[in-house]
């Protein structure tokens, strides 16, 4: 229908049709002069605040738009003289005190030759009450939550969770697009993203967005889309910066679990194998499903005690740790020294959850060790005690006679013609002469006793734990009688023989320096007599 057939028809449509329409309109319809005051209404009017016709003509609208509503009763009739019509929303009052809140639109119209303002008025307690059920449900749910125009990304909606989420107002965040917030999308990144929510009607992702005070919160986001107001999405998000933390945590410690060249061990509560890391499986030779499920004593080389480990488990349950070196064997049998950390794991109840080692393959570091402690305590040549492990031996056994009321011999040997061997034949056969007299001697004397090269051609004997005297003189004189015979090396055929000085503790001397002293007079004196004898230090 053309607009000159329309204006036709409404010209032919007789007054008392339009009064018909206005009279019996379900909306209340309020016409007022520029001025605000009322000049018609109809009946769904007075129904609405409950007045009669003749007494809403009487009143004007501050009336009933109840107290204090003066000043915005003026604010929209200055808006609707300027702007010409306007839509908004209010409260009346109803006369017996009811709140009504109502969605009114208003439009100046002319008639008459004359300027009014229709005032079309809708009760909306109805739609009311669905926002305040919304927002209870909005702010109700443990997520933030946040709705957007998918016309420009405008935020049109928030819970107050979100709002502490990001620590932004909710006036802040209405006035705020997506990429106020995004940490990761680009703009153009955004708006391809909100056409595929579009499309699909959903999404689930994981983004960052910024807080107010600049640091970034790690947020899961569920978006559906809904064709509504132009188009919007419903947002709901939820703070996972605490998981993303805790998965980085674990990360880095599988990643150090894995890496580290410790061998790591980890078992229940039972002492089971849970898991073990690659360094385990290089230290032991035994692959992870060769382990798991079974106790860690499969390891074990039988070189600790039962009392071991038994301290080992009192210290480990009392201080939640234990440090300490042990023995344990390889997959192929091979025994391997290791510095090993065991600490417990508990639950929140105190019960142990896991039990987990660390530990070291510390076995050349041992044999060095000995090397060294070897190399500082024992003559290079004969493999016999050397002066300084002679000097802690002879301190040791000294106290142990205080103490047990017992006496000991030390015997300084000095090898008569040792010189004139190592001249005739040459250093070699000299060595091989001084490993031969070192064995001799130790066939003369106990396990328990001491023999050691002091260096060059001077070696002692320390008889220990002497009830009597009587077999400090068999020693000696055995000692005597195997130096005195030939040493053949091949085709060479060297004699020696040896002076012996003897001292005895405490009946010749009463300390250890007095001792040696003693010994050392004593073999000199031997050596002066002519040599191959044995005599005692003076009393």
């Amino acid at each position: 229908m053309t607009s000159h057939m329309q204006d036709k028809v409404h010209q032919e449509l007789p007054e008392e049709m339009y009064r018909m329409l206005f009279e019996n309109a379900c909306d209340a319809i309020f016409v007022a002069d520029m001025e605000g005051n009322f000049i018609a209404v109809n009946q769904a009017a007075c129904d609405h605040v409950g007045y009669a016709r003749e007494e809403l003509l009487r009143m004007r609208p501050e009336q009933i738009n109840g107290r204090g509503s003066s000043e915005k009763v003026s604010e929209r009739l200055a808006r609707i003289r300027k702007d010409g019509e306007c839509t908004f929303e209010a409260v009346h009052a109803h006369r017996d005190g009811r709140q009504i809140p109502v969605e009114m639109q208003m439009r100046v119209i002319e008639h008459g030759g004359q300027r009014i303002i229709l005032n079309i008025c809708r009760n909306i307690a109805g739609r009311k009450q669905s926002e305040i059920e919304y927002r209870k449900i909005i702010q109700a749910t443990g997520d933030g939550y946040w709705m957007v125009s998918a016309q420009d990304a405008q935020i049109i909606d928030v819970n107050d969770t979100f709002c502490d989420m990001v620590g932004y107002s909710r006036e802040e965040l209405l006035s705020m697009r997506i990429s106020d917030l995004e940490a990761i999308e680009s703009p153009e990144e955004t708006a391809a993203h909100i056409r595929k929510v579009i499309e699909t009607g959903h999404d689930l992702f994981a983004t960052r967005h910024r807080h107010k005070n600049g640091h970034l919160v790690e947020f899961e986001v569920s978006v559906s889309y809904a064709d509504i107001r132009g188009g919007v999405i419903f947002v709901f998000v939820r703070d996972i910066s605490e998981r993303k933390r805790l998965e980085g945590e674990l990360e880095l410690s599988a990643l150090v679990f894995n890496a580290s060249t410790a061998s790591i061990v980890v078992a229940d509560a039972n002492g089971l194998i849970v898991c073990v890391n690659p360094a385990f499986t290089q230290t032991t030779g035994y692959e992870p499903h060769e382990v798991i499920g079974r106790n860690p004593r499969l390891l074990s080389s039988g070189r600790q005690s039962r009392e071991f480990y038994q301290n080992m488990w009192q210290t480990l349950e009392k201080a939640g740790h234990w440090e300490g070196e042990w023995w344990n064997k390889r997959k192929d049998g091979d025994l391997y020294a290791e510095q090993v950390t065991i600490n417990i794991v508990r639950n929140k109840d105190g019960n142990v959850h896991r039990y987990v080692k660390i530990s070291s393959d510390v076995t050349e570091k041992k044999r060095l060790d000995d090397l060294i402690w070897r190399q500082a305590n024992y003559d290079s040549v004969t493999n016999l005690p050397n002066r300084r492990l002679f000097l802690d031996r002879l301190a040791h056994e000294i106290k142990k006679c205080r103490r047990e009321k017992e006496s000991l011999a030390l015997l300084f040997i000095d090898l008569d013609r040792f010189k004139e061997v190592n001249d005739e034949f040459g250093h070699a056969v000299g060595d091989r002469l001084l490993v031969e007299v070192s064995r001799r001697i130790n066939g003369c004397v106990r396990s328990s006793d001491t023999v050691a090269r002091l260096g060059g051609d001077e070696f002692t004997v320390v008889l220990a734990g002497l009830g009597n005297t009587s077999r400090i003189e068999t020693v000696a004189r055995n000692i005597k009688n195997v130096l005195a015979q030939p040493f053949h090396f091949g085709e060479v055929e060297a004699s020696i023989s040896g002076s012996i000085g003897i001292a005895i503790y405490p009946v010749g001397a009463s300390d250890i320096d007095e001792l040696i002293n003693k010994a050392d007079e004593a073999m000199y004196a031997a050596k002066n007599s002519g040599g191959n004898r044995f005599g005692y230090a003076s009393t």
